[in-house]
């Protein structure tokens, strides 16, 4: 089930887009009963989100980037939120305060909404009779990473199926040297190896793909 924007979330969302260099702000309920905020940078108004995350902006608007990134961050929250929305409270010993998002066997990816509002993740394993929980691995706002581990842990996934990141960034290296090296690619594999550097791109940290680029730059400049 979807949920409307909560004012809490409308808060979080305010400061992460803040921290991004754009202000938000709320919308009077009596103009548009369906508007709820309105995000600007540098006085030009960007877009305007609904209370159920739809964004409106006008035709000509020039801002298409800068959308994407503010559209990209409210639904990223706002699934979390209704992922513990609509979860049940966890029924175990001395952690009441989570909610329980997946079990399979013996182990369980559960979450709870911070002070801050945030929304933080963890996988336990139940003990001998599921009155409690134990071997917590905690993984804060990362809930992909918490995701992953619940996976693993359940044995919904073999482990040894999966990458590392290490391995991905040595993977996304090699793609990438071949394709500026290989004179002989034919067309089709050159697609084939550009959508697979663009999948690793989307799996690694921004920083290791920025530093790939950069060294590929350093290197057409020496002509190497």
């Amino acid at each position: 089930m979807k949920h409307n924007i909560s004012p809490e979330l409308a808060e979080l969302f305010k400061k992460k887009a803040s921290a991004m260099g754009y202000s938000i702000r709320e919308e009077a309920a009596e103009h548009d009963p369906q508007l709820l905020l309105s995000a600007f940078q540098n006085q030009e108004e960007i877009c305007k989100f609904e209370k159920t995350g739809a964004m409106r902006f006008r035709r000509d608007s020039p801002f298409v980037e800068e959308r994407k990134e503010l559209h990209s961050l409210l639904l990223d929250l706002k699934e979390r939120y209704d992922l513990y929305l609509n979860a049940k409270p966890l029924d175990c010993e001395g952690v009441q305060d989570f909610r329980l998002i997946s079990e399979f066997g013996n182990h369980l990816l559960a979450a709870k909404q911070s002070k801050d509002n945030e929304i933080r993740f963890v996988t336990w394993q139940y003990d001998y009779d599921r009155s409690g929980v134990t071997l917590g691995h905690y993984y804060e706002t990362n809930y992909e990473g918490a995701l992953k581990d619940f996976t693993v842990r359940s044995g919904l996934i073999d482990e040894n199926q999966l990458f590392t990141e290490e391995e991905m960034a040595v993977l996304y290296q090699s793609c990438v040297f071949r394709g500026k090296n290989d004179d002989d690619l034919t067309f089709d594999t050159e697609r084939k190896l550009q959508d697979v550097i663009e999948k690793l791109e989307g799996n690694l940290p921004q920083e290791v793909v920025t530093q790939q680029q950069t060294v590929q730059e350093q290197e057409d400049e020496h002509g190497i």
